[in-house]
């Protein structure tokens, strides 16, 4: 498994997959997505492609896009700190229509 020691820039991560034996459009139609979505996710352009280009090299999703696709998603690597001031304001939505409702 690749462990890179700074960020991956596109020319990076194209290198990783060749080296893999690899081509971006194979991940791509390995895990059931259109021929471009990697090539799209390699440049920001498509998460679904850049998380499978991720799975295909076995390396974490925030690890080879640290940067990019922001913010973390649930099924991220990492755990999103759950916010609890979301709760109080959806709480207080939720209130405000069963009134209206009512």
């Amino acid at each position: 498994m690749l462990k890179p020691e700074r960020a991956l820039d596109r020319h990076d991560i194209n290198a990783a997959v060749r080296r893999a034996g690899l081509t971006l459009t194979k991940i791509a139609e390995n895990a059931g997505l259109p021929e471009n979505a990697c090539r799209s996710g390699v440049g920001g352009g498509n998460r679904k492609g850049a998380r499978a280009i991720a799975t295909a090299l076995g390396i974490p999703f925030r690890v080879l896009f640290p940067t990019m696709y922001l913010p973390p998603r649930p099924d991220d690597d990492e755990p999103i700190p759950h916010n609890r001031a979301n709760d109080s304001a959806n709480a207080e939505a939720s209130t405000d229509n069963a009134r209206r409702a009512g």
